[in-house]
């Protein structure tokens, strides 16, 4: 499996998916709305997205956005959107794409994060040693 950044040529699939990770948070089924999101983030590189991919068949995705601490006084990588496609789940993809984001924020010596609630202001940390069980709570079908 290999974990890599989205690009244009996966904005198709990588849009069909977002619009079923919406529909496993409650949304309304919206394929040209979630199209539309995508390839905005894509072409203004407003976030990252990392993609969890086997062949040539995408299998999830991972959503990263910039953003600052001022409790922390630092910048952090944070993300409410991550996503396995039903029949890849449970074999660890969520995990890796989870690794993947910590890497990064790792490689750019900035903090990651996913937000406990957007109506709150908790974060959790992304930890190196325990990701799957930090990321318990975030185990929404979407998930896991």
């Amino acid at each position: 499996m290999l974990i890599r950044i989205a690009i244009e040529e996966d904005l198709s699939v990588l849009a069909a998916q977002f619009d079923l990770y919406r529909q496993s948070l409650g949304q309304l089924p919206a394929p040209d709305d979630s199209k539309d999101f995508i390839q905005s983030r894509l072409q203004e590189n407003d976030s990252v997205i990392f993609i969890a991919q086997l062949e040539n068949e995408i299998l999830g995705f991972i959503q990263l956005y910039p953003s600052f601490s001022s409790r922390l006084l630092k910048p952090l990588w944070y993300f409410d959107d991550i996503f396995v496609v039903k029949s890849q789940r449970n074999k660890g993809i969520a995990t890796a794409l989870i690794h993947k984001a910590k890497e990064l924020a790792d490689e750019t010596n900035v903090l990651a994060v996913r937000r406990e609630h957007l109506d709150e202001d908790g974060f959790l940390m992304i930890d190196n040693d325990d990701s799957k069980s930090a990321f318990a709570s975030f185990s929404r079908t979407a998930v896991i």
